[in-house]
């Protein structure tokens, strides 16, 4: 009987001890692991900033109503190269645009490369992501952003869409 109320407990253990949905990328690997859509998970700064004017400061601006909802869904692509030949990422409105923007337009374009060994990625007109974790499903980086006249760092959460 004691091994009955064992096993489905060791099954349990077994299968979440295994779950690789989420294993870390290699730095070797990066480059290519980072290619496809992203989606927004979190999106935390390190001091509260009350970017909407309510005179309210949050460091957690996705879960608050700090960004629009229009930002809150925005779509965020690395290619391996697009038109210029060169590796593209790309920010685009999903379904809720905002201001004047149609559903799915560029918010933001760029062209990114991995340097610092792979640990940073830099674009030519924006500031770096920092990675701080990168799975096949996951990803998380650090910026530096300035608000007000603030600065503060920000962190940002993907997953894979």
């Amino acid at each position: 009987m004691k091994r009955l109320l064992f096993l489905p407990l060791a099954i349990t253990l077994l299968l979440i001890s295994c779950n690789k949905d989420d294993d870390e990328v290699s730095i070797a690997n990066r480059n290519r692991a980072l290619l496809g859509q992203w989606e927004y998970e979190a999106i935390m700064t390190d001091r509260a900033v009350d970017l909407n004017g309510d005179n309210t400061s949050n460091i957690d601006l996705f879960n608050t109503q700090e960004l629009p909802q229009c930002v809150k869904d925005n779509i965020t692509t690395y290619t391996e190269d697009g038109p210029s030949g060169k590796p593209e990422y790309n920010v685009t409105e999903n379904n809720l645009a905002c201001d004047d923007n149609n559903p799915f337009s560029f918010v933001e374009e760029d062209f990114w490369t991995l340097t610092n060994n792979n640990a940073t990625i830099s674009f030519e007109g924006r500031e770096p992501f920092r990675i701080i974790e990168l799975t096949k499903n996951r990803l998380k980086v650090k910026s530096d952003d300035t608000f007000d006249g603030q600065d503060y760092i920000m962190t940002i959460t993907y997953r894979k869409k």
